[in-house]
């Protein structure tokens, strides 16, 4: 595997309200006095949604490690995002501009989409990796602004951001774009339905888009990550980000060791725990490693799927 790790030249960066550009680092890199290997990705250009935390930003590391240049965005401060993945991506030698972003509003994503085109001239790759958990309760308990913000976030903000760049794509007869859905979209989860419906529309928008753009030599698939205690912390910490409310990590832990006792349950019915699947769930670098497989001409003759990445898990 390559890491396509460029060096790190000096000059002036640029700051105003929500966006952080830094100069272009174009030159190669060597390490330990040998050039480094070419990435999968060397020279394309990837914006990646949600990359504050979790699989968004393992995919946004990976993706520069491979050679790509990034733009990220999320709804947390631009500050926090640079604090969090844009300064240390930078060291390493990375092209990155990070953007606070609601992917949920048109103009934000247009605007997020614009400023990339500017800096780097094109886009190559689209990876939606945003998400939030939505409400845990049932439906007719649930309001309907609960019902909306999760689909608004989950499922609306994959519209408004292929819709951005689709244009571009298709100018140049290329492109890869990459949804990430779930497990839960493909199996119910009780008391889950707006987060359900949503990743359930991901994989139907990926497979349909896929079918409109084949002729541009656009691909379009979806990756779907099983549960596991990081990212269900992960969305459910969005959420409240995105909410601006406080966020209780001993009580989310409570709440989610009682529903996956539950879920054991249910599968031992079917299974042993010890066949058929692995109790680790899915790992962020295990759906960036696979982002980059889809964001790669290794899988030019893909599309149109949605990838299981859950530890085994039969769905």
């Amino acid at each position: 595997m390559g890491f396509g790790w460029f060096s790190l030249i000096s000059g002036l960066s640029f700051i105003w309200p929500g966006i952080h550009i830094y100069p272009d680092k174009h030159s190669a890199t060597k390490m330990n006095g040998v050039k480094s290997v070419m990435g999968k990705l060397d020279g394309k250009v990837a914006i990646v949604t949600g990359a504050a935390r979790g699989h968004s930003q393992a995919v946004a590391r990976r993706f520069v490690e491979e050679g790509a240049a990034v733009s990220i965005c999320d709804i947390v401060p631009v500050e926090v995002l640079e604090e969090r993945v844009g300064s240390q991506i930078r060291q390493q030698g990375g092209q990155i501009i990070c953007f606070q972003t609601d992917v949920s509003k048109e103009d934000q994503v247009n605007a997020m989409v614009k400023e990339t085109l500017k800096k780097f001239g094109t886009v190559d790759i689209l990876a939606n990796v945003v998400g939030i958990a939505g409400p845990t309760k049932d439906v007719w308990d649930m309001t309907l602004s609960e019902w909306k913000l999760t689909l608004d976030v989950n499922l609306d903000s994959l519209f408004l951001c292929c819709k951005a760049v689709l244009p571009v794509m298709i100018e140049k007869r290329y492109g890869k774009i990459i949804n990430f859905s779930s497990g839960t979209g493909k199996q119910p989860l009780s008391h889950r339905t707006p987060y359900a419906t949503s990743k359930m529309g991901v994989i139907g928008f990926t497979r349909t888009l896929a079918a409109d753009v084949g002729s541009y030599n656009i691909n379009v698939n979806a990756i779907c990550p099983g549960e596991h205690s990081g990212r269900s912390m992960e969305l459910a910490r969005g959420r409240a980000e995105y909410l601006n409310e406080p966020f209780d990590e001993e009580e989310f832990f409570q709440r989610y060791e009682g529903r996956r006792r539950d879920r054991q349950s249910v599968l031992s019915g079917r299974w042993r725990a010890d066949e058929g699947f692995t109790d680790k769930g899915s790992s962020s670098e295990d759906a960036a490693s696979l982002a980059v497989f889809l964001a790669s001409e290794d899988s030019a003759s893909m599309t149109g799927q949605d990838i299981n990445a859950g530890g085994g898990v039969m769905w």
